[in-house]
């Protein structure tokens, strides 16, 4: 009996046991991280007791405040998909979700006021969120892309800071709940930030990395000699075919890349090898999702391996299974404008409390500029931009040039889905001598990128030229 006593009693002390472990984890080691999921009830009630900090542009100017209902009102429907919805029902997105404990006073926010309005039961302020958009640049970046389906970015290749992201269909944050069904059937995917998220091909734009990489590894020069007779080529059976022939027959590597040569860049890539394309690719951060303040989506070169050869052909003039984002572009072309360094992008640039007459406050949190690795020699990097700057010159990138201003430039035309228009790429950087800037350009189902995303990309030069200071 005694003994039978003695089991239970185990067994109790056992479940009891059990049952310590587990609440000791879901408090200790989980609750932390359970406070803070966007699908916590209790952040719901939370929220009603706090004023939600803005969201600012690097000029101050008001992207995005708190109604007095406490609903959310965007005043700029270009950054939409930048700074994302809130809904207590389908989570958060965008910047709201990157800074939500900023936004919402639970971290970060020290000031003594917020301490006396906690104690007196008072709507605790919640900080401001400064991006580093220019509210200009990002004017006209919206203009150029219009009403078309895509994406363009500008990035201050000195620092990686964003001055301007747009992306079209861009998403209305207002009444989302009530929208959700037709918001997930709309065609043109306004829930998806096409700058960080969006996945393309990426067509000659690609040219870039080939061209730098089989300079950096001594394959090519810009002098080599190369030839392109017939404007195709056939390789394992594989028919491959320039967008437009090279006016000449023979020509050096330079005026293959200006001219945006299939033939010599399939070539190229097979002389590259899988293995050496896909580090050079992945120094640039191709095959990653790019480190951001917003969600990224994992970009790709190939998830063929091996490769055979005409899949390894063409992924060296952009085709194949190729997947970027402009984003990833963007730093491709950040990266040759400085020197071989791989930029990180950021969009947020300060974390401030308010003031207390509803101006800037203290500093939080600021972003430091930093670097995602060395990708190419200073060297190959300047043998790129004098490509580049070719390109506009006397290739097909020259209605992206800028009056009294070098402009280096790459057009891309991507094969989209079967039975529509290719995919209208441009990357360009400037001043060519001392970049600045960086402008991605990509326009979906656009046709060509000589003429439907190259001559977007001018305006936008010019405008985020005169943001920046020498």
């Amino acid at each position: 009996m005694i003994s039978s006593i003695r089991q239970v009693g185990n067994v109790f002390l056992a479940l009891l046991a059990v049952l310590t472990a587990l609440v000791g984890y879901w408090q200790v080691v989980a609750g932390p991280e359970l406070a803070l999921a966007p699908g916590n009830p209790r952040l719901a009630q939370d929220e009603r007791r706090v004023v939600r900090g803005r969201i600012l542009d690097r000029k101050g100017r008001v992207v995005v405040d708190s109604a007095p209902d406490g609903n959310r009102t965007l005043h700029d429907l270009s950054l939409g998909s930048v700074v994302g919805y809130r809904s207590p029902r389908y989570g958060v997105t965008g910047v709201e979700r990157a800074e939500d404990a900023s936004l919402a006073g639970r971290t970060g926010v020290a000031s003594v006021a917020n301490a006396f309005r906690s104690l007196a039961q008072v709507p605790r302020q919640g900080a401001d969120v400064y991006l580093t958009i220019d509210p200009a640049v990002q004017a006209i970046a919206a203009t150029a892309l219009g009403t078309s389906r895509g994406a363009i970015v500008v990035m201050d290749v000195r620092t990686g800071a964003i001055l301007a992201m747009v992306s079209q269909p861009s998403l209305d944050t207002r009444n989302v709940d009530e929208r959700w069904a037709s918001l997930l059937g709309d065609e043109g995917r306004p829930l998806i930030n096409r700058p960080s998220q969006g996945l393309y091909v990426p067509g000659s734009t690609f040219k870039v990395v080939t061209a730098a990489a089989a300079l950096d590894a001594g394959i090519m020069t810009p002098s080599t000699p190369v030839t392109d007779a017939t404007g195709e080529t056939t390789i394992d059976g594989f028919r491959i075919t320039d967008a437009e022939k090279p006016p000449r027959p023979s020509f050096d590597f330079a005026h293959a890349f200006a001219w945006s040569s299939n033939v010599v860049f399939a070539e190229v890539g097979l002389k590259l090898g899988e293995a050496r394309l896909r580090e050079y690719s992945s120094r640039f951060g191709v095959g990653t999702a790019l480190p951001f303040d917003l969600d990224t989506s994992a970009t790709s070169l190939s998830r063929t391996s091996p490769m055979p050869a005409p899949l390894l052909a063409s992924t060296g003039f952009g085709q194949g299974e190729l997947l970027l984002s402009p984003l990833q572009v963007a730093v491709i072309g950040a990266t040759i404008a400085r020197g071989g360094d791989v930029p990180r992008p950021y969009i947020i640039g300060e974390v401030r409390e308010l003031g207390t007459d509803g101006a800037m406050g203290a500093t939080v949190r600021r972003a430091t500029p930093t670097t995602l690795g060395v990708a190419v020699s200073a060297s190959t990097a300047g043998s790129m931009r004098a490509l580049l700057g070719l390109a506009v010159e006397e290739g097909f990138s020259q209605a992206a040039a800028v009056p009294g201003v070098r402009v280096g430039g790459k057009t891309g035309t991507a094969q989209s889905v079967s039975g529509q228009p290719d995919h209208a790429w441009f990357v360009g950087i400037a001043p060519l001598d001392a970049p600045r800037v960086v402008v991605v350009v990509l326009r979906e189902f656009g046709g060509w990128g000589a003429e439907a995303a190259a001559p977007l990309a001018r305006p936008v030069l010019e405008r985020a030229l005169a943001a920046t200071v020498p």
